[in-house]
């Protein structure tokens, strides 16, 4: 269910005349709001496309970033250079959900989005475009005009999902789609691969650049070496406890409180005298299509898990930060496990979903392959059996050597 505040805005914004000066820039990025979801030094950073255009930075590249349909994080409110032409974009919008309706079945293509997209690459001179999910119209937009374009993994790849699975892309035409598919791990790029390699577009893994900040501890590094500084002074000064992470998804349907199991709550609530229990919400909940959850939540924490568990620091700090001192992780059904999976931290999911042959089945299988997720009955008793057997094996985190390899030659190809 949306927001209605979201609603509201894309109403507003069908009212709305764009003013908007992008600036010249050699490279493109684009996010949406719960894509922004650092707070660091009052401005919303982009954990994944900041990283890249701090990159860029360094080699003198000062990137122009768009901000998708109904964001609000743009111009003072972000860390990077962030626009957003919000009167074109709800109206594209509209007018595409519209035809949808119509053309049941079939992808309702935007002329409408296509024109934008190229108004703001021929005013801001890009040559590369690089972010997460680039739509159909963007990519047309810019094969029309000779500007590489690059998707960069956000979260969950598989053959499922409805943007990356060959059921539902291997129709494309290829002016549908990037130049590249830069993903965080093998079995991401191993979906995408073989329906799209044989369409001419590249697939490579670079791995989770956020995540790659954190683990090698740059010294130089100012925004991870603050962030690890400032979260360790929070920490309150409580007994040696086992900590684990609770990872919230957003919109789910199945669960009967809609945000935490019964029988995960029942454990938090009675182990918390020997464990200490973190909760976090998904950026969504808290700028998104569902920050009407972040109030329910409020409440349902207050009168279920207040002196059971904390939700405020684990949820405002960056997610590998936070990963850096867990021992186990728990979602009915996050990508927050490919994060901790690469972190070397083991994830129990309980969405009964995932457990079914059919529907989303195989979510997250290139991970549970390896051993490090694994799907577990959503009762407390199954859940107790899970953390007992695993809250004292330590696992190595992920091998990170050929994606940073491959970033490297990214950035070079980005700056040249």
């Amino acid at each position: 269910m949306m927001d209605y505040a979201i609603v509201r805005k894309i109403i507003r914004d069908c009212l709305r005349i764009d003013e908007v000066r992008y600036g010249k820039t050699k490279v493109l990025t684009l996010a949406h709001d719960n894509d922004r979801s650092l707070l660091y030094k009052g401005k919303y950073y982009s954990p994944l496309v900041d990283t890249i255009e701090d990159e860029l930075r360094v080699a003198g590249i000062r990137c122009v970033s768009v901000s998708r349909i109904i964001s609000t994080i743009k111009g003072d409110a972000a860390y990077g250079n962030v626009i957003s032409p919000e009167g074109s974009f709800a109206r594209a919008l509209v007018t595409k959900r519209l035809k949808g309706v119509l053309q049941r079945g079939r992808y309702s293509y935007s002329r409408m989005e296509e024109n934008i997209w190229g108004r703001i690459l021929d005013e801001t001179g890009a040559r590369k475009v690089i972010g997460i999910l680039p739509s159909r119209e963007l990519c047309v937009a810019c094969r029309k005009r000779g500007i590489w374009v690059a998707d960069v993994q956000h979260g969950v790849i598989a053959e499922t999902h409805p943007w990356y699975g060959e059921k539902f892309r291997a129709c494309d035409p290829v002016e549908y789609l990037p130049h590249e598919f830069l993903n965080w791990d093998l079995g991401s790029r191993q979906v995408i691969a073989k329906w799209a390699e044989p369409k001419g577009v590249v697939t490579r893994v670079i791995g989770n650049r956020w995540v790659a900040r954190f683990m090698r501890r740059d010294p130089e590094d100012q925004l991870v070496n603050e962030l690890f500084a400032d979260y360790r002074a929070r920490q309150p000064a409580a007994p040696d406890k086992k900590v684990i992470l609770v990872a919230l998804s957003w919109g789910e349907f199945n669960i009967p409180n809609g945000f935490i199991a019964d029988g995960l709550q029942e454990v938090i609530r009675a182990t918390s005298d020997r464990y200490r229990w973190l909760i976090r919400l998904h950026p969504n909940q808290l700028k998104g299509f569902a920050t009407h959850e972040s109030t329910k939540f409020y409440k349902y924490f207050s009168e279920n898990l207040a002196g059971h568990a904390e939700w405020e620091l684990p949820t405002r700090f960056p997610l590998p930060v936070v990963l850096a001192g867990i021992d186990l992780h728990i979602s009915w059904m996050s990508s927050v496990c490919i994060e901790a999976a690469q972190m070397g931290i083991r994830s129990a999911l309980l969405n009964p979903r995932l457990r079914a042959a059919d529907a989303i089945g195989d979510y997250y299988e290139y991970y549970r392959g390896r051993g490090m997720v694994d799907l577990v009955q959503e009762t407390s008793s199954e859940i107790t059996a899970w953390i007992e057997k695993n809250i004292a094996r330590r696992h190595p985190p992920e091998d990170y050597e050929e994606g940073n390899r491959e970033y490297r030659r990214l950035i070079s190809f980005l700056a040249a």
